[in-house]
């Protein structure tokens, strides 16, 4: 159960020092959302730990329910829940092009957001699937950008989310004679990768 807790006082310090002191907590292990209300500062507060205590207990009983022994390891870095989960059964978890990763990342994300009204961000791994995709991912787009530079000849990316997108903006600006554009609407937002003279 993660349990809202909401602070109110005179100014924002006050208020924060309110809720550190009554949670017994540092500024590092809660996730806050703060607004001013009839001249009153406000704040509702939820703890780190019990984010990381109810993905834990979730993912358990959803995989104990499948029949599949997991393993977790739960990091929380810039306000971002990384989960690695290492199973038995790693393809069932990861599922087709990462659908099954994909559904319950959202899953997770939306029940947390339903009970806490936060909006915390959660990235869920099996195996370090997405990490091997993403150095694939970029391996591909470097080689793309070799080859522009070789025939000056401009590539248009299929479509990708902003994610990708960002990726790739970041590889090309590592390169002198390398320029990116993005176009499109979302979803089919796209990159151009081109040759520039400099």
């Amino acid at each position: 159960m993660i349990e809202v807790y909401k602070f109110e006082s005179d100014t924002e310090e006050n208020c924060r020092l309110k809720c550190l002191d009554e949670l017994d907590v540092y500024n590092n292990e809660i996730l806050t959302k703060e607004y001013e209300e009839q001249n009153k500062y406000n704040m509702e507060v939820i703890k780190k730990e019990d984010v990381k205590n109810f993905i834990r207990d979730f993912l358990t009983k959803l995989t104990d329910a499948m029949g599949i022994s997991l393993k977790l390891e739960i990091n929380e870095e810039d306000d971002v829940f990384n989960v690695k989960m290492f199973s038995d059964n790693n393809p069932i978890l990861i599922g087709k092009d990462g659908r099954t990763l994909t559904s319950l990342q959202i899953l997770i994300r939306q029940i947390l957001s339903n009970r806490t009204k936060f909006n915390i961000k959660i990235n869920l791994d099996a195996s370090n699937y997405k990490v091997k995709k993403e150095r694939f991912f970029e391996k591909d787009i470097k080689n793309i950008i070799n080859e522009v530079m070789k025939t000056k000849d401009e590539v248009k990316l299929d479509p990708m989310n902003s994610y990708k997108r960002r990726i790739v903006h970041e590889i090309a600006s590592e390169y002198y004679n390398i320029e990116t554009e993005s176009f499109g609407e979302e979803p089919n937002r796209y990159v151009v990768i081109r040759y520039v003279e400099k």
